[in-house]
């Protein structure tokens, strides 16, 4: 069962927020939002917050089984720079 001070994740939006008031096992749950607002929601929109290492294995995990999208960008000076086209100012006689 929730209690006032747990943090909580909304299902939906995956937006964090605090738990303000409970008002029974299985009913509205007010929260407070970074931003400031409040607002109810219903106990099965919500879950507990992913805990912190299981976040940082999950984004190792991420990095290595992402597909690599060919050669890395190109440093400044392997650039290669477009060539400068400049106009005669003479005229031909």
């Amino acid at each position: 069962m929730l209690q006032p001070g747990d943090i909580v994740v909304e299902r939906l939006t995956g937006r964090r927020a605090i738990v303000i008031h409970v008002a029974g096992p299985e009913e509205e749950i007010t929260l407070r939002f970074p931003n400031g607002r409040l607002e109810d929601r219903y106990v099965f929109e919500l879950e507990p917050p992913i805990p912190f290492l299981s976040s940082l294995l999950w984004a190792v995990f991420a990095l290595f089984t992402t597909p690599v999208r060919g050669r890395p960008a190109a440093s400044v000076g392997e650039r290669a720079r477009p060539m400068l086209v400049r106009t005669s100012t003479s005229t031909p006689s």
